[in-house]
């Protein structure tokens, strides 16, 4: 009956070495889970990059338009007012004044 003690130790020892392999590995788990997820973050955060490059490009091509087209309504107006001016000349000659 001297094994006995000696048996019960190993057993504990199994046990607890059984139990550190279960830690380790739940452990293990769990820096495969983090290192996933912040892999996701990172394809998740580099699509977000180029939506936010691409949205920006299409604002300043929006702008450039706007100030294209504020630039021609411009010239237009002014097209205008020479034409307007032009007109009443023409008739101020016409009726000899």
């Amino acid at each position: 009956m001297a094994w006995l003690p000696i048996a019960s130790a190993a057993v504990e020892l199994l046990g607890q070495h059984a139990t550190d392999a279960a830690q380790q590995a739940m452990i293990g788990a769990d820096e495969t889970h983090q290192l996933m997820l912040q892999a996701q973050e990172m394809a998740h955060q580099e699509v977000m990059d180029q939506r936010s490059e691409q949205f920006n490009e299409a604002v300043q091509e929006r702008s450039e338009r706007m100030r294209e087209r504020s630039l021609l309504d411009d010239l237009n107006m002014t097209d205008r007012k020479i034409d307007d001016k032009l007109t009443k000349d023409w008739l101020t000659l016409i009726r000899g004044q």
